[in-house]
């Protein structure tokens, strides 16, 4: 036993302890003096607010059922193919041009004139964004472990407007140029369109009709780029936060209309003119438009369902 006072043992034979406690009680086991800890600690302040939980949205399953389907992929692939089909016969018939040029050479005496001329078909930059921006769609919306779709393809899709606005801006101010100088000068030297064979008037009046037509296009290319940049945006905030898109302009699927039959009136200028190796690529645009047609008029029933259903 042990000293309740000094925490000594005691001595067997039951006197107290060598403190000088008198008191018998005593206890077996020794005192504790400690004490716990206060609890002064406190829990770090949140300075960092968790990110918001984004609410899931009947649109969010619409837009990635659309972009899934198959009809969304055979648009991509074959707007790829037509790409890649054009590349390759604008390159074939680069090589060919020059083949043919280089065995003219070979026969031609020196000293002769001799112009070498050929056509290369670029393919614009507007189209290789929005190739690359639907496979970037494509391949959001085939993700299975979320509910949410990627914005980039989408931005790419506004770049192109963007980048197509600027350049029927600066064409309509290039037109609007030419326009003035041919005006000025027909003004102040009658004679100036004589090498024509036509009268003055006449040739004026073919000149300033051409360049009508062409300012009337430019600007309706132009509001329609802004009209599509608009849709382009709708689209963008539907995919971030599930409200409903707006729907294509009906105006959007006559333009695609159109241009087709400039494909077709293209392929039948490549027929005659025997340029055979350029034939594959129209009939692949051609083919591509269509569905795009087909994809467009199946995106609009899709907004119109959930317009009437008020998802």
């Amino acid at each position: 036993m042990y000293c309740t006072n000094c925490g000594r043992k005691l001595p067997e034979d039951g006197s107290p302890c060598i403190c000088g406690a008198q008191n018998g009680n005593f206890n077996t086991q020794p005192p504790q003096n400690f004490q716990a800890p206060p609890q002064n600690f406190q829990a770090p302040p949140q300075y960092y607010a968790p990110p918001p939980v984004r609410p899931v949205t009947p649109v969010h399953g619409m837009l990635k059922r659309f972009a899934s389907s198959k009809l969304f992929f055979m648009c991509a692939l074959l707007f790829t193919v037509q790409m890649v089909v054009s590349a390759v016969s604008s390159v074939i018939e680069v090589f060919t041009v020059l083949q043919n040029q280089a065995y003219l050479l070979e026969r031609t005496p020196i000293g002769t004139n001799f112009n070498v001329e050929f056509n290369v078909n670029i393919v614009p930059v507007q189209n290789i964004l929005v190739l690359i921006g639907l496979w970037l769609l494509y391949a959001s919306a085939k993700k299975a472990d979320t509910p949410f779709m990627s914005t980039a393809g989408v931005t790419l899709f506004k770049v192109t407007e963007i980048l197509r606005i600027v350049g029927c801006g600066i064409f309509c101010g290039m037109l609007l140029l030419i326009g003035l100088l041919v005006l000025l000068a027909s003004s102040g030297a009658p004679n100036v369109t004589n090498y024509t064979g036509l009268p003055d008037n006449i040739a004026i009046l073919i000149v300033g009709i051409a360049f009508v037509v062409g300012l009337v296009l430019s600007v309706l290319l132009l509001l329609y780029s802004i009209k599509m940049l608009g849709v382009w945006t709708s689209l963008q905030r539907a995919i971030q936060v599930g409200v409903l898109p707006k729907k294509l302009p009906r105006y959007a699927l006559a333009l695609q209309g159109f241009l087709i039959f400039c494909d077709v009136a293209a392929m039948i200028a490549l027929f005659v003119l025997n340029a055979w190796i350029l034939i594959p690529g129209s009939l692949c645009s051609i083919a591509a438009r269509v569905y795009v047609i087909r994809c467009m008029a199946a995106y609009n029933r899709e907004v119109a369902g959930m317009e009437a259903g008020s998802f």
